[in-house]
């Protein structure tokens, strides 16, 4: 093997010692970031994993609802073993989902979980598109829905039929997969992505349908086949009520990979475990090499025919373009040049010297018969060759020894602002760098290339960065900016588009962070003003205007014209059940709050979103009572209790131990805590023995999964239901029938009536009970549209002296959303059991 001279360009910076893939999430790679991808990720895997993309032209893609819906293991073997390029489409961000590793929901959440499916793309070597584009967009995750088109109707159902459209337009898929059926028993965001698949294959060939999609330059396209799974998707949570369509392709694949050992559901893992905050990621021992598919529409073929390979009848390699009717000779015969020589290049990969030779010679190639596509194959082809260009420059870059970074110091950017990009390049004698340019969006500008790098400058009316990205693509060229390399290697052009290790923001050019981030007056408590702390970045609290409502102040403790400051908010003196929002504003614009998080298994995000907080006035007359908490995490219960004006216990595992819940009337389980917190569980004897000793037992919804043993956990048998769709209520505003008007829990210390079942958010609850022993009497009735009503959700036993009562009501998010009548009942719930009884 020849020995080649290596060179570093930008010589000011040291070259590096080994191939690299760093995400771009993070701080500008550390030596130990660099240790580590090299360990990672030996430069023949890469090499091999890069001339995999170049045995196919195929593009599939998955449409579904939520990140973590792709069939991950199937689409690794499609990836690797038959070269197929993935494309995932997500409807939404999955920000109405739960939080299993931290305290971020709602659109923070939504950003997490872009992160994650980003990082699960990478994983399976994807590209990404979501069809949420903002925090404010109507096509979010509004938690569950069972009806298909009432969640199409929800969203809009012109906006996700045309941004699927344009996703559709955009890759030109060969293979849409649905991730579900659009069967009864499923989730009906899975089930709306189904549907609306369907409805774009029927449009988005159609130059009439979003025309403005066509004068932006997408050209239409017509889906060759779209297939369904046919598997069910039943299990804890889900309940198919019709069996799936019947097989009429199974993708096969071996029983491991051979390059990793793996096998692949085991690759499939290593993408499913990006999504944490849903608890995903197992070990998978055993091998699974056939999934069954129905091909339930099709352009090219007929529905529902028998196929024994999902490439029949689509443009699968570079030589089957070279067969086309009309491809001129040159070309053809440079596209057959081409396959052959990747197919040996496949072969050879062991060799990186003889692989860089065969990479110029396809590279060379395809260019080739780039040029003389004539107009009427442009449509199809000209976006299969441009795909194939880039892989093989990239796998050129890799076989010929090039190590490259791209960074920043890290530094986060203000509207007029500069910075400077710097590019690292290792690369041997015969790689030259022609050029290096920084590719960024409108408002960030560029300059040329020097010794230092790329000075970048941000406009003074420069648009923020949008933490929930819209696009992701594994060849690179991602975020507000990222840096284009053309080296010259063996006479022939490589063009790289590289990913910047830190990536570039622009944030607001003055932010602030006020707390709390939500505000509570009960009227039946004794109401006072409530103290606002103000941080306030890049100005001082004499710029912060909180414009608020007239007969509301926010009053300054101290001085202003600080950097921190603290303020009361004083409401008016006639205060009723009424809302207001605090948007206040930082140097005469709308303030923005800036949320930092960090992961490991996604890094550092930076997410700017304006202020908006909620204040809300009730009227929860509050029962006497010694009240302590129990907490897992994962709710705010205990502080929205204390802001009710509950003197309220926070039970720490030191409180359990000693059994400081014995010197209490009321103790409440916030959600989840079965499964978060084993001193809880240690307890339950002698929490059992508090409750037949005249304790007020009160726990919040649990799942089957957290810890929740039916015979153990509750004083009397209480079985959540499964699965869990049979066992809720989605409809927000379902009507709530009282099956005991009398009972005190509805009527101590507040009667509840129909005014605190009104402008409930999200759902009614989830988890509802199934069974249940005679001791606990159910006290509300309710159902979705068209079903039987359900009646496990707020149930009450009186034991020994005592009480127990678990609700499966989402109390925790209606406080979290200030519904009045979430904490009127809670009030009530707390009541000590001699009073309730």
């Amino acid at each position: 093997m020849t020995r080649l001279t290596r060179r570093t360009f930008i010589a000011s910076v040291p070259p590096l010692l080994a191939t690299t893939q760093i995400p771009a999430w993070a701080a500008p790679a550390s030596d130990l970031d660099l240790i580590a991808a090299q360990k990672g990720e030996p430069a023949l895997v890469k090499l091999y994993r890069q001339l995999e993309r170049l045995t196919s032209t195929v593009t599939l893609m998955t449409t579904g609802a939520h990140p973590d819906d792709e069939p991950s293991g199937m689409l690794a073997a499609l990836r690797h073993v038959y070269g197929i390029r993935p494309v995932l489409y997500c409807i939404t961000r999955g920000e109405g989902g739960q939080n299993a590793i931290g305290p971020e929901l709602g659109s923070v959440l939504g950003v997490l979980r872009t992160r994650e499916m980003t990082e699960a793309s990478r994983a399976l070597d994807a590209s990404l598109a979501f069809g949420s584009q903002g925090h404010h967009d109507h096509m979010h995750d509004f938690g569950f829905s069972k009806d298909p088109n009432a969640t199409i109707d929800r969203w809009g159902r012109d906006r996700v039929i045309e941004r699927m459209t344009w996703a559709v337009r955009q890759y030109k898929p060969d293979v849409i997969m649905n991730c579900f059926l659009d069967v009864g028993g499923q989730h009906g965001h899975h089930r709306a992505a189904n549907v609306a698949t369907f409805i774009v294959a029927d449009l988005s060939g159609n130059e009439a349908e979003f025309p403005e999609q066509i004068a932006a330059g997408l050209k239409p396209w017509t889906v060759p086949k779209i297939y369904q799974p046919a598997w069910g998707g039943g299990g804890g949570v889900y309940d198919d009520e019709t069996p799936p369509p019947p097989t009429t392709l199974v993708i096969k694949a071996p029983e491991r990979d051979p390059i990793s050992g793996a096998t692949f559901p085991q690759m499939g893992e290593w993408s499913r475990s990006c999504h944490l905050t849903q608890g995903m990621g197992r070990w998978r021992p055993d091998p699974q090499t056939e999934w069954p598919l129905n091909l339930s529409w099709a352009s090219v073929t007929e529905a529902g025919k028998e196929e024994a390979d999902i490439r029949e009848g689509l443009i699968a390699t570079v030589g089957h373009i070279a067969e086309l009717d009309g491809m001129p000779t040159g070309a053809a015969e440079a596209l057959r040049n081409a396959q052959g020589l990747i197919e040996e290049a496949v072969d050879d990969y062991g060799d990186p010297v003889v692989v860089t030779a065969k990479l110029v010679e396809i590279g060379k190639a395809l260019k080739e018969a780039q040029s003389a596509v004539p107009p009427e194959l442009q449509d199809q082809v000209a976006h299969r060759l441009e795909r194939k260009i880039r892989e093989t420059d990239l796998a050129l870059a890799t076989a010929a020894g090039m190590q490259i970074r791209a960074y920043t110091d890290g530094a986060d950017l203000r509207p007029g602002e500069e910075i400077i990009v710097k590019t690292v390049v290792d690369a041997p004698g015969q790689v030259a760098v022609t050029s290096i340019t920084v590719k960024s969006r409108d408002g960030i500008g560029a300059g040329e290339n020097d010794v230092e790098g790329v000075g970048v400058n941000i406009a003074p009316d420069a648009a923020l960065t949008n933490p929930l990205t819209e696009q992701f693509d594994p060849l690179g060229g991602n975020g507000d900016a990222f840096v284009q390399l053309t080296a010259e290697i063996s006479g022939y052009k490589a063009v790289l588009d590289i990913d910047l290790e830190d990536a570039l923001r622009v944030l607001p050019e003055a932010s602030l962070e006020l707390k709390p981030d939500a505000v509570l007056f009960n009227t039946e408590a004794q109401i006072s003003p409530v103290e606002m702390t103000a941080v306030v970045s890049g100005a001082t609290t004499a710029d912060l205007d909180f414009d608020l409502p007239e007969g509301w102040a926010a009053t300054a403790k101290g001085k202003t014209g600080t950097e921190a400051g603290t303020f009361e908010l004083v409401p008016p003196a006639e205060l009723g059940t009424e809302r207001i929002i605090i948007a206040p504003k930082l140097l005469d614009k709308p303030a923005y709050a800036i949320n930092v998080f960090s992961y490991p298994h996604i890094g550092r995000s930076v997410v700017p979103t304006e202020i908006a907080i909620p204040v809300q006035a009730v009227g929860a007359a509050l029962p006497e009572g010694r009240i302590g908490y129990i907490g897992g995490g994962n709710d705010n219960v205990g502080t929205w209790l204390s802001r009710m004006g509950v003197d309220l216990k926070e039970l720490t595992a030191a409180d359990m131990e000693a059994g400081a819940y014995r010197d209490l009337d009321t103790l409440v389980v916030g959600i989840f805590s079965f499964g978060r917190r084993d001193d809880l569980v240690a307890a339950l004897a002698g929490i059992h023995e508090w409750v037949r000793n005249g304790g007020h037992l009160v726990t919040l919804y649990h799942r089957p999964s957290d810890g929740w043993d039916p015979e153990m956990v509750p004083v009397a048998y209480l079985q959540i239901g499964s699965p869990s769709i049979r066992y809720r209520v989605t409809d927000a505003e379902a009507a709530v029938e009282v099956l005991e008007p009398d009972h005190p829990l509805l009527n101590y210390p507040n009667k509840i009536g129909e005014a605190d079942w009104a402008n409930w958010d999200k759902e009614r609850g989830l988890y509802f009970a199934s069974e249940w022993d005679e001791a606990y009497r159910p006290l509300l009735a309710m159902n979705d549209p068209g079903e039987e009503p359900l009646t496990g959700s707020l149930l009450t036993a009186e034991i020994g002296e005592g009480r127990h009562t678990h609700t499966s009501l989402i109390l925790h998010h209606q406080m979290d959303k200030l519904t009045p009548g979430a904490f009127r009942l809670m009030a009530n719930l707390i009541q000590p059991a001699k009073r309730a009884s």
